[in-house]
């Protein structure tokens, strides 16, 4: 799929999923694979979710995702796996980028319903 195909079908779900988790508290980290290793970095804790969006500028899209007042941006991103659950403990994203790293966004609550 080309960058502009890939940005129109994330650009859907994103909408979708930032109307439906706007304000919740997050988590925000990086996978990051060195070898044999896999290193963590949490980025924030407790900051509310603003939103998601993609750039498809390049070859392969950057995604941002804002929390509070930190944005993110993953780079050459090439899979992206939304977790959905029915009591909203377990809903975030994991984003892949192409040199193995994956970004991982979680809400530390419920959805407020």
């Amino acid at each position: 799929m080309n960058a502009a195909a890939t940005q129109h079908e994330w650009s859907k779900y994103m909408r979708f999923y930032t109307e439906n988790n706007a304000g919740r508290a997050t988590r925000l980290g990086i996978f990051e694979r060195n070898g044999g290793v896999v290193n963590d970095y949490w980025l924030e804790s407790g900051l509310p979710f603003v939103g998601l969006n993609v750039d498809a500028h390049h070859d392969l899209p950057a995604v941002q995702i804002s929390v509070g007042e930190l944005c993110h941006e993953v780079n050459n991103a090439v899979d992206m796996v939304f977790h959905i659950s029915a009591s909203g403990d377990e809903d975030g994203i994991d984003i892949t980028s192409s040199d193995g790293n994956i970004t991982v966004l979680r809400f530390e609550n419920a959805s407020p319903r």
